[in-house]
């Protein structure tokens, strides 16, 4: 692992009076709009994983808030004391690169490791991984040329399917949590990332174009499952920018039928995430009590069990 400088900014557990969501096990959607409240769905036979564990966010349709949610869900870890490694494997927009990109240069000066050395056998993964400015938290990077990946030839990616869960195995002791954030195309790259893990988490927006996205995604998972990840799991649809409207509620409890063993949570919507990214800034860290930071704290507690690690 390249070494950087001193990681300086601790991240702090959430105060335990801010305005978390209850927890049910089915929404009920007869309620009057009024009086309903958005609640995490965690079912009656969901257990949370042990550590160890790797989760890659997906879905077949960019902008539907993978990034954040990847994000978030990994400086929840952070927070619980947890050594967490983030992996953008997004190729189109690097957009979390871009959002940590100030917190993970070498300090040397010396070249940067992106995810595409790691496929193309021009470094391991350890070495494309960077320690970021927030204790516990390191970063393996992205760049757009990653999309090479696609169509290189067997000469220079071999075994593109199982390369990146070959890696992640080779150093499972050194990591806790692992979450990857992949892209919205279905290629080698994304199918990658769902080999290498062990939970999907959908990320999805309430609109029905967003919804018909993840068609595809749990078909490519019935796929692997059989042929290489067997134990691949839906284990959580997050609805970002989550609004308490008629329509939300019909999906969410729609895909609770789909899913029904996996986790329904409502990230919030707020104002901030916006302007996070702009500062380059986790929401957690930028706007600690926000709704969403609220949810995706949560979230990351009933996946895996919530226990901080000994220091």
């Amino acid at each position: 692992m390249t070494a950087l400088q001193a990681q300086t900014v601790p991240v702090p557990m959430l105060d335990v009076d801010l305005e978390f969501l209850d927890i049910v096990t089915e929404w009920d959607v007869s309620t009057p709009h009024h009086r309903w409240k958005p609640a995490i769905v965690v079912p009656a036979t969901f257990r949370p994983a042990d550590l160890s564990r790797v989760i890659v966010v997906a879905n077949q349709k960019g902008g539907v808030g993978k990034t954040i949610t990847a994000l978030e869900l990994a400086m929840a870890y952070v927070a619980r004391g947890l050594r967490v490694r983030l992996i953008d494997a997004d190729p189109q927009k690097a957009a979390l690169t871009h959002w940590l990109r100030e917190t993970c240069y070498p300090a040397d000066g010396s070249t940067r490791y992106t995810l595409r050395h790691v496929y193309f056998g021009k470094a391991t993964l350890a070495q494309a991984t960077y320690p970021t400015i927030y204790q516990g938290l390191y970063f393996v990077p992205s760049d757009p040329d990653l999309d090479d990946v696609e169509m290189a030839g067997p000469d220079k990616v071999l075994s593109p399917e199982t390369l990146l869960r070959d890696s992640l195995r080779a150093e499972a002791a050194d990591w806790d949590v692992t979450v990857i954030d992949s892209g919205p195309r279905l290629g080698r790259i994304t199918i990658s990332a769902l080999v290498a893990a062990h939970d999907a988490v959908i990320a999805i927006q309430d609109g029905g174009l967003e919804v018909a996205g993840t068609g595809s995604v749990v078909t490519t998972i019935g796929s692997l499952r059989e042929r290489l990840n067997p134990d691949l799991k839906v284990r959580a649809i997050f609805f970002t920018d989550f609004k308490k409207e008629k329509l939300p509620r019909k999906i969410g409890h729609a895909m609770h039928k789909a899913f029904p063993d996996a986790l329904i949570v409502p990230a919030r919507e707020s104002t901030q995430a916006g302007w996070a990214s702009l500062a380059r800034k986790p929401l957690r860290v930028h706007t600690p009590g926000e709704k969403p930071t609220l949810d995706y704290d949560r979230a990351a507690d009933l996946l895996i069990a919530p226990r901080q690690k000994a220091s």
